[in-house]
């Protein structure tokens, strides 16, 4: 009886053994893999020779830019495959490790009921592929189980993966391109558990106006730091679009920053991250400066909006007008160009007590204050909560 039950386990086995098969083994799914791993390993062994490698590293597969645990296990089979290979002329090194001249990757897909992973040879000098393998597997509960173990796929009710940038930290900060617009294409990453924090190293390539950003659903806060100095400089929690968090500021060639990004609360889940910078904009100060205290403020008539500027990100202004006909008032500063610029309003009384204040109550990052107040002067104050802000802006007070 137990050759009976033996002899298709092993048929089994090496079927899922033959290098480069399309077809799809649904039972055994453990000896499957195995099966699959040793025969890519011989392949990649071949093709190792005859490029007479030297030294050579096992790097991640992600799907869907995050590291499942069947990426996790393909990869930690692959090392043990390749290691065990007798007589093999090149050494194989401990990933991440630096000096490897060939690197063994590549990515899990799904394409309808099958799950589909391609490992890649390529070549660390100039990122060139020598050699490309596919290894299929029909999607059955164990192998979906492991694209969406340890933290989930994104899929609803679920939390998402480990990103495939993990583990990252102060010390290991994911190093971050920037770009030249918002346009800029974002990095993938996921807050997969609680208290989980992502760090991005980002070093500019010049002079310039400097935006970091997430994308997506998931609630971010960022912190950015000078890494010279350790110091925080700047964080922010929705002054994105959505819930996503934004930073601008004005940032010089060659000097570092990381900026740390984590979710809100507890939350978990996937959201983009992307810096990009600018040539820096130089404002001019408006025709109403100095105003940057109380005393200075400047007269501004009800129903004729006034153009300022903010010459920094600490710049000030205040103006003030008078109510002569009690009744509710609307106060709006806004972006020239764009709903972009980060304005905060606070509104005194003739006695300087603090009577109203808003941040975003506008459009996006406009500030909106509605008041019922009777006659008298009234002061405004209004701020810029961006570092480096880019464009004019218009105070109006308009009677309902």
């Amino acid at each position: 009886m137990k050759r009976l039950f033996f002899l298709p386990a092993v048929l089994l086995l090496l079927l899922s053994a033959v290098y480069g098969q399309n077809s799809v083994v649904q039972a055994y799914p453990v000896s499957q893999l195995d099966g699959a791993v040793r025969g890519v390993a011989a392949d990649l062994h071949k093709k190792l020779a005859q490029e007479n490698a030297q030294k050579v590293e096992v790097g991640r597969f992600t799907y869907q830019d995050a590291l499942p645990s069947l990426g996790i296990y393909w990869t930690t089979q692959l090392i043990q495959e390749l290691t065990n290979i007798p007589n093999r002329s090149w050494l194989l090194l401990a990933a991440p490790a630096a000096g490897a001249d060939w690197i063994i990757s590549g990515e899990i897909v799904e394409i309808a009921d099958t799950v589909r992973v391609y490992t890649r040879l390529i070549r660390s000098g100039d990122r060139s592929i020598s050699a490309g393998i596919q290894s299929d597997f029909a999607r059955e509960a164990f192998i979906a189980a492991m694209l969406s173990d340890g933290g989930g796929s994104g899929r609803r009710g679920e939390s998402p993966l480990r990103d495939a940038y993990e583990p990252d930290g102060w010390e290991n900060p994911l190093v971050t391109e920037t770009g030249v617009d918002e346009n800029t294409r974002p990095v993938n990453r996921t807050i997969h558990s609680s208290g989980d924090e992502d760090f991005f190293l980002i070093t500019p390539g010049g002079d310039g106006s400097l935006t970091l950003e997430t994308t997506g659903d998931t609630d971010t806060v960022m912190e950015l730091y000078d890494v010279g100095s350790g110091d925080l400089i700047s964080e922010d929690d929705d002054g994105g679009s959505g819930s996503n968090a934004r930073i601008r500021r004005n940032v010089r060639a060659g000097n570092r920053y990381i900026a740390k990004v984590r979710a809100y609360s507890d939350n978990t889940g996937s959201y983009g991250f992307r810096a990009w910078i600018a040539g820096q904009v130089r404002i001019l100060p408006d025709e109403y400066e100095n105003d940057d205290d109380f005393s200075s403020a400047k007269e501004i008539t009800i129903g004729t909006p006034q153009r300022h500027t903010f010459t920094t990100g600490e710049d000030v202004d205040w103006v003030k007008f008078q109510i002569t006909r009690p009744g509710r008032y609307t106060i709006r500063t806004r972006g020239v160009n764009s709903a972009r610029l980060d304005t905060y309003v606070e509104l005194f009384d003739a006695d300087r007590r603090s009577i109203g204040e808003d941040d975003d109550g506008g459009e996006n990052l406009d500030s909106l204050l509605q008041v019922s107040r009777e006659a008298g002067t009234y002061y405004l104050k209004v701020e810029c909560l961006d570092d480096g802000p880019d464009q004019p802006y218009t105070i109006s007070v308009e009677a309902e």
